[in-house]
């Protein structure tokens, strides 16, 4: 069962990448739902990036005292994961409403769901 929470930004460690994957220790956004961390040995996130790339599915993370980042950032919704709760180091902070809503709008579009 994790602690995780939706929303909020988590230090994780991804492992040696493959390909184009995000790898290494980076903030990951938490997106699954809190019923579901509460239960699970795993936890669906979303890796944090400092390139933004124009992608469309990048939501940028401006940085504040409250989500711990140091940077602004970007949340990679074209690498949604699920990983296991071991693989989280420690909470940095959460991000604001607006930032969840612009990425579950990008998730659905993504998904096309």
């Amino acid at each position: 069962m994790s602690e995780a929470r939706r929303g909020q930004i988590w230090l994780a460690d991804f492992g040696v990448p493959v390909g184009r994957e995000q790898g290494k220790i980076r903030p990951a956004l938490v997106v699954s739902a809190d019923n579901w961390n509460g239960h699970a040995a795993t936890v669906t996130v979303l890796p944090i990036t400092r390139t933004s790339h124009d992608f469309p599915t990048r939501i940028e993370v401006e940085a504040t005292a409250g989500n711990g980042l140091d940077v602004t950032s970007y949340a990679r919704c074209e690498d949604i994961r699920a990983i296991s709760e071991r693989r989280l180091l420690r909470a940095l902070g959460s991000v604001d409403p607006v930032v969840m809503l612009s990425v579950s709008r990008t998730l659905r579009l993504f998904l096309d769901t």
